[in-house]
């Protein structure tokens, strides 16, 4: 098959990117898409299914350890590889009285750690270009639309799900897109439909007459389109190459199973659902495990079921080559080709090109795909379940009993072999034959204990979890305080390496986000506010407003320490003075509200909401006045913040910036400061109202600290 880069370039390129109308875009993109012809659509369908089974096929033994791992998650521990058959397989039980119960030591640990990364608050934020007002500007605006997109998202859930899908599938897949059929509707076309569409919609005529579609036509609404984060487990992702990092790779497949109804909203397309393939929790034969002494039950796994009205699509990105100078994308179904076109968004630092991919690994690995923690737990859990239904067996034989009797000296061998001895049956037995007797039981031996003490103390280290983290239970040899910290510690670091992990994926994971608006928002488009305390407040944006793209996970407290600990740690910085103005020995608003937020003692933001509403006051009359707007100072103000605000914006290096472009910004700033000057001392009237100044001797350099409190009372 030959595809030359003049046929690649004749085709659609992104949605939303260009200050067209995006009614007319989608027209442009459904007519690029007439053009192809049947015979290269089908030829490119063929050649992506293709590169899907050979993807396929080479990560068999991968994906037979995920469902592995998943079914020793989920308890069901009587299950095996099948290297020869590439699938999973029931263990059966060697005997009818065996004992085959479950003993799950993995899933309390894989908890655990849960629990333990999901004290993190990674909370993304902007960090701007350079200390410029513009860049400065612009990160606000950053840190505004990460906010919002978290919360619109509900990015918190994304992250504990990832965290979830790569504890046990050792590999979360986070993918960042441009997503047309998100957002607001902005427009609508019909379209008629085809012949080959026709025939999945004859079979409901009546019901097509009553929706209108009886002329032959179909209606689609057009929206402005949003940023869309997604997680994906490792089986729906298929990277060219899974020995490099994704990073390094060149081209990754995401296919998935979707409703055809998805199908029409995102892409326009009518397609008949069909039985798919796919893998979900399933009942397993009912010979598969053990319950008591001879009785069998059924049980579950992860197992290949199919699934009923559903379309598989194929999505490939392909990054540019000599052949592909903008890449590629390919999205089709088993039998249409739904798009062939460029790659839509350029997300590099440098603005280049990459893929919409970030592979979140639980235990790192030099490929695109990481290690789960199960891996290493399964052949302990598999030995300790042994030992404890070895146990049990014993307690069995003891219990019941094993009965001894002489071949053919029983009157009724038939009731005896199938009944044993009930208390108090009455056993009749040959003359002349010796009675039956119960065998002597030997003692559990000792290894047998010390075994599964070794396993117990094996999981703990091969988890990362002690057992005062899964159990609250401190060892018996532990009393001291610093030891139980250090216990906790400990638990915290090993958890360490997944949670870097989860940091560096949420990092790429907002620079695609910020790109993505960057790239598509050119109308000016409205943002929710982060909270009714944020110092900068802005309804819309647009994409040429951002102009960083370095993102950082805000620092958070270790996450071993509990609440009590941060709490006394924030009271012995108060008592070392460390949150206290250096200018007036007292503890400043900004230092309370740290405070407060620290001891996480709920919504105390108020308790100084009015001196917070004066600063941003203040603020809004520097924007003015540096914007030759001059400020008008009302009878309500708080003079000494109002001065304070004033003073101290006057040391950044924005305002050194903006006063090189016009001078008079400090004449103006100097006037409005001496307005509020005379306002104070009209209010001062005497020595100890401020601390032993008289009203004469106050000046702007009094004020250079932000201190202040209602109506010029310092506090």
């Amino acid at each position: 098959m030959k595809w030359g880069m003049e046929k690649a370039s004749s085709f659609t390129k992104s949605l939303f990117n260009t200050d067209k109308d995006p009614v007319d875009i989608v027209l442009e993109d459904e007519e690029a898409m007439k053009g192809i012809s049947e015979e290269f659509a089908q030829e490119v369908i063929a050649d992506m299914k293709q590169r899907y089974e050979t993807r396929k096929s080479e990560r068999i033994k991968m994906d037979l350890q995920i469902r592995l791992n998943i079914n020793f998650y989920n308890g069901e521990q009587f299950t095996k590889m099948d290297s020869f058959m590439n699938d999973i397989e029931e263990s059966l039980p060697l005997s009818t009285w065996e004992e085959r119960n479950v003993f799950n030591e993995i899933a309390p640990a894989i908890e655990t750690r849960f629990a333990i990364l999901s004290k993190r608050k990674n909370n993304l934020k902007n960090r701007p270009a350079s200390a410029s007002s513009e860049d400065r500007t612009s990160a606000k605006i950053g840190n505004k639309i990460l906010a919002s997109t978290k919360r619109r998202l509900s990015m918190g859930e994304l992250q504990q799900e990832a965290n979830l899908i790569s504890g046990i599938m050792a590999t979360a897949v986070w993918k960042t897109v441009w997503d047309s059929s998100r957002g607001r509707i902005v427009g609508e076309i019909a379209r008629e439909i085809t012949d080959k569409e026709n025939e999945n919609l004859t079979k409901y005529e009546y019901e097509n007459k009553l929706l209108g579609y009886s002329d032959k036509t179909i209606t689609r609404k057009i929206r402005e389109g949003d940023v869309l984060t997604t997680i994906h487990s490792p089986l729906e992702v298929f990277p060219e190459n899974i020995a490099v990092p994704d990073r390094k790779q060149r081209r990754t497949m995401h296919v998935a199973l979707i409703s055809p109804d998805e199908l029409f909203e995102r892409w326009g397309a009518i397609e008949e659902g069909k039985d798919n393939d796919t893998y979900k929790i399933t009942a397993s034969s009912d010979k598969a495990y053990g319950s008591g002494v001879t009785g069998f039950s059924s049980g579950s796994m992860f197992a290949s079921v199919t699934v009923h009205d559903t379309v598989k699509v194929y999505e490939e990105w392909e990054l540019p080559s000599a052949r592909y100078p903008d890449g590629r994308l390919i999205v089709c179904t088993d039998n249409n080709l739904l798009h062939y076109g460029v790659m839509p968004d350029k997300m590099g630092e440098d603005g280049g090109y990459i893929l919409p991919f970030k592979a979140q690994q639980s235990l790192k690995s030099d490929g695109y795909f990481g290690k789960s923690v199960i891996e290493r737990m399964i052949s302990v859990q598999i030995q300790y379940n042994a030992i404890k239904n070895r146990r049990q067996d014993y307690i069995n034989r003891v219990a019941i009993g094993v009965i001894s009797a002489e071949e053919n000296s029983l009157v009724d061998e038939d009731y005896f072999l199938e009944n044993g001895i009930a208390p108090g049956d009455m056993l009749l037995h040959k003359l002349g034959s010796n009675p039956p007797k119960f065998l002597d039981n030997h003692d559990l031996p000792v290894d047998l204990r010390q075994e599964e003490e070794s396993l117990l103390s094996m999981f703990d280290r091969l988890s990362g979890v002690s057992q005062l983290a899964k159990q609250s239970v401190l060892p018996s040899q532990v009393t001291s305080g610093v030891a139980i910290a250090g216990l906790a510690e400990q638990d915290d670091t090993r958890i360490g390496l997944e949670g870097e992990n989860i940091k560096h994926s949420l990092i790429a994971v907002g620079k695609m986000q910020l790109m993505l608006y960057h790239n598509n928002v050119v109308y000016p488009r409205m943002v929710e506010d982060i909270g009714s305390n944020n110092e900068f407040e802005i309804s819309q944006f647009k994409g040429s407003d951002l102009t960083s793209f370095d993102i950082f996970v805000e620092s958070e407290p270790e996450a071993s320490d509990t609440l009590s600990q941060r709490r006394q740690k924030v009271v012995e910085l108060l008592n070392g003075g460390l949150f206290n103005d250096p200018e007036t020995g007292n503890i400043s608003s900004e230092g309370r509200i740290k405070v407060f937020e620290m001891l996480e003692l709920g919504d105390w933001e108020n308790f100084v909401e009015a001196d917070n509403d004066q600063k941003k006051r203040a603020e809004r009359e520097n924007n003015a006045m540096v914007t030759g707007e001059d400020a008008r100072m009302l009878e309500f103000d708080d003079h000494v913040i109002h001065i304070s605000s004033h003073n101290n914006f006057r040391l950044k290096a924005e305002y050194d910036e903006a006063l090189s472009e016009n001078p008079e910004i400090d004449e103006r700033i100097t006037a409005h400061v001496d307005e509020h000057l005379r306002a104070l001392q009209q209010l001062t009237s005497t020595e100890q109202q401020m601390g032993g100044l008289q009203p004469e001797q106050l000046t702007p350099s009094t004020f250079g600290g932000e201190t202040g409190g209602p109506n010029g009372q310092s506090q």
